[in-house]
């Protein structure tokens, strides 16, 4: 492979990396990664193959780095702690997964665990981590309480010989079961919030992110949703001898509306989630623009009042964008507790996910008594969303169905009484009760105990 090619190679990666600690450390990982005399020897193509793309060599370095083997020295510790593997600390990507990961992470730390945090991809050091998040209370906790590790491109481990291991993503999961074949009790834990393989066409990726779930030892499953795990063991990737432990995501409750003031407020507002970013596709923000271009153009909202849009979920569009003839004003990002009761003051809604897992801010916004627009699969009947909540409005998997659904929304949304009566779902008030009421079980006593000790609400039964 020519110097040529592998800088152009490096250059995509470093390209596509957030901030300049992220480019820096992109660029650190691959020159270790890439130019390793070892993997330059067995792996450079021989003559007459110099016509492969840089974006190939690219993909092959990312992942052969990703794949690497790994060694592991055992050390004696007083007590056993959970080794908690995630790919990455970055003020800005933490959302969403993140949030319930950290949140479940706090949780375990209340009850006495102890933490050692592995990072695989360096942006900072550990104190510069614990300093980043000052402003996120959630996670700055977390980090504060925890012995943080900074991995990159190193290729030992030292651990506890009874310690857990618990993963967030796929990347961290290849790297938490290599790690796990090391210990006398090679179990390894994957908290897991979507069928991964969404994120990828059928290519080496997605291969990766598959043969997660088929590794010896394969791994016990923390598992966001009785949805997803319904999913994964449709798709036949869940080991019927693993652990599985589920929780529900935790939804607070927030301020109402009096049904009256539903009934006469005005302007009516509408607002969707969009997200145009590339790996948050599955959010569908094309099709809900088409479908409410649709929905605009037959006369949904000519209702005799006036009506505003919104969009949330993404700073991308700037501050507003046309649709037509009609103005879409983006909602700045905010605090959790802002934003729900911003919700609050919106009539009609729409969330579109394309995914196995049925995301969180379609429940918020019906139990924040926004008549809801979603799209039905066939795992997420029209059935199953009104059997949780008469907010939502189910739409048939189309750009004409979905337009309809936003005009049936729009034309009942003047029932307050009946959008504040449908504000409850199932979903737990706190993180502390979803957490605590977590169904299955777990792969490790240092887990398994934390749910035995008196005052635990209820007892982790089987799935």
């Amino acid at each position: 492979m020519k110097l040529s090619q592998k800088i152009r190679a490096g250059l995509s990666i470093i390209r596509h990396s957030p901030g300049l600690s992220g480019k820096l450390s992109s660029f650190r990982n691959l020159t270790s990664a890439a130019l390793h005399s070892k993997l330059a020897r067995r792996f450079s193509p021989g003559a007459g193959k110099e016509d492969l793309t840089a974006d190939f060599w690219a993909e092959y370095y990312l992942l052969t780095l990703v794949n690497r083997q790994i060694n592991v020295q055992l050390i004696d510790r007083d007590e056993p702690r959970l080794v908690v593997i995630i790919p990455e600390l970055d003020p800005t990507v933490i959302f969403g997964g993140y949030i319930a990961f950290f949140q479940f992470l706090a949780h375990l730390q209340a009850r006495g665990v102890k933490i050692s945090m592995l990072v695989m991809k360096v942006t900072m050091t550990p104190a510069q981590a614990v300093e980043a998040f000052r402003g996120n209370k959630l996670v700055h906790g977390v980090l504060e309480q925890a012995e943080l590790h900074n991995l990159g491109v190193a290729r030992t481990i030292r651990i506890g010989a009874g310690d857990a291991i618990l993963c967030y993503n796929w990347t961290s999961a290849i790297l938490a079961s290599r790690v796990a074949a090391f210990l006398p009790r090679p179990a390894w834990s994957y908290f897991v919030q979507e069928d991964e393989r969404i994120f990828y066409p059928n290519d080496s990726y997605s291969f990766l992110v598959e043969s997660v779930f088929l590794r010896d030892p394969g791994p016990d499953l923390v598992c966001n949703s009785a949805a997803l795990l319904a999913h994964l063991r449709h798709e036949g990737v869940v080991d019927p001898g693993c652990k599985v432990a589920v929780f529900e995501q935790g939804i607070p409750e927030a301020p109402l509306p009096e049904a009256g003031e539903i009934a006469t407020r005005s302007p009516r507002r509408f607002i969707f989630y969009g997200r145009p970013e590339h790996h948050a596709k599955r959010n569908l923000m094309t099709i809900a623009l088409m479908a409410m271009d649709k929905a605009i153009r037959a006369g949904a909202f000519d209702t005799g009042e006036p009506w505003e849009f919104y969009m949330m979920g993404s700073s991308r569009m700037g501050e507003s964008f046309r649709l037509g003839e009609v103005v879409i004003n983006c909602l700045p990002n905010s605090s959790y507790e802002v934003y729900r009761q911003r919700l609050a003051g919106f009539d009609v809604g729409m969330v579109l996910m394309y995914a196995p897992h049925p995301s969180v801010p379609p429940f918020e916004m019906v139990r924040s008594g926004v008549v809801t627009v979603v799209n039905t699969t066939p795992a997420r009947s029209s059935e199953w969303y009104r059997g949780i909540s008469a907010n939502f409005e189910p739409a048939l998997p189309s750009v004409e169905g979905i337009a309809e659904a936003i005009a049936l929304a729009v034309a009942r949304c003047g029932d307050g009484a009946a959008r504040v009566a449908a504000a409850d779902t199932y979903h737990p008030q706190t993180w502390d009760q979803s957490f605590s009421t977590m169904t299955g079980s777990f792969g490790h006593p240092l887990l398994e105990r934390v749910w035995a000790r008196p005052g635990t609400e209820a007892k982790l039964r089987e799935v």
